[in-house]
Parts: structure tokens; sequence; C-alpha cells
């Protein structure tokens, strides 16, 4: 059985950043990163441009992360 993944697999320190203008991306991580403690999901959608964004973020701030699953790469795991 597939599962998708949607709000209702959330966890309540997962971030969804669907919505949300690349131009704040960086301030909306480092929020989430302030207030929660990993490992939590970054929710990127398919967006080849937010995920860079996020990538680059989590590179830049030496955390730890893996790309999704086989089956669902709209997200981010940060160990």
């Amino acid at each position: 059985m597939i599962l998708q993944y949607g709000i209702n697999n959330m966890n309540k320190n997962d971030i969804d950043l669907h919505g949300k203008f690349y131009e704040d991306i960086e301030s909306a991580l480092e929020g989430h990163f302030y207030n929660n403690i990993p490992p939590f999901k970054i929710i990127t959608g398919n967006s080849s441009k937010m995920k860079n964004k996020v990538l680059s973020y989590l590179n830049e701030h030496d955390y730890k992360y893996m790309s999704g699953n086989l089956y669902n790469q709209g997200y981010i795991q940060v160990l």
C-alpha cells in the first residue's frame, strides 16, 4: 500500500512550505529551526527551485538530511 503524504501525515513540528514565496524561505526555515528540534520534515512539493533553496540553507548551516523516499520526493527529512 502506498500512502500519499498530506496534512494528515504531518507531525506537529514538520513545516509545509507550499504557498511560500521563494524570498521568504530562508526566514521561514530560520524561525522553524529556532522553535523546533530535528528530526522533522520540510515539505517542499515538487518545485526544484524550492528544493534547491531548502537544500542550500541546510548545507550552509551543516544540517544532516535526506530527500524524500522512493514514492514521494516532495519533502526533505532533517535528521
